[in-house]
């Protein structure tokens, strides 16, 4: 089975990222599971490419080629970004890691969605004067997701799909 990690936003929006070393992890523990996976980035992404170097790494793809990645993949992981929307639209199996932002507000009607359990006073940051004033750029609101919690909800995804 083919997983697309997309751990990117907007470079503006960096704080939106669940952390990379977590999208790493993830990627070592689903290749671990004998799913396919494969990294897709962003023209503005490039650097990120040096933390996924064991992964197949797609930069800077053409719409067209996303479309066509995304369909033949059986599930794409994204932060809650273009990506997520874009995926959504093409109506590929999409799983939406959310930290700042609200759900409720944001999240397409045809994604699976995750965020962290731990309670937390600011969470979500959009739309308040606190929104994107992260600590040195690292959004405390994805604190308490692990990866298994993520593996977890793949396996459910999938298992719910009835893909084999």
């Amino acid at each position: 089975m083919k997983i697309i990690l997309c751990p990117g936003s907007a470079e503006n929006q960096k704080f939106k990222r669940w952390p990379i070393i977590k999208f790493n992890q993830l990627g070592k523990e689903l290749l671990a599971l004998g799913y396919d996976i494969s990294i897709v980035l962003g023209p503005e992404e490039v650097y990120l490419s040096s933390s996924f170097s064991e992964f197949k790494i797609e930069q800077s793809l053409s719409f067209q080629d996303l479309k066509v990645k995304g369909l033949t993949s059986n599930l794409v992981i994204c932060n809650d970004s273009f990506l997520l929307h874009f995926f959504s639209f093409i109506e590929v199996n999409i799983l939406a890691l959310y930290g700042p932002t609200d759900s409720s507000r944001t999240l397409p009607p045809n994604a699976s969605m995750i965020t962290s359990k731990k309670p937390s006073s600011t969470k979500p940051c959009w739309g308040t004067k606190n929104y994107g004033e992260c600590s040195h750029g690292i959004c405390s609101c994805f604190e308490g997701l692990e990866v298994e919690d993520v593996v977890n909800k793949i396996s459910k995804i999938l298992d719910n799909a009835n893909i084999f």
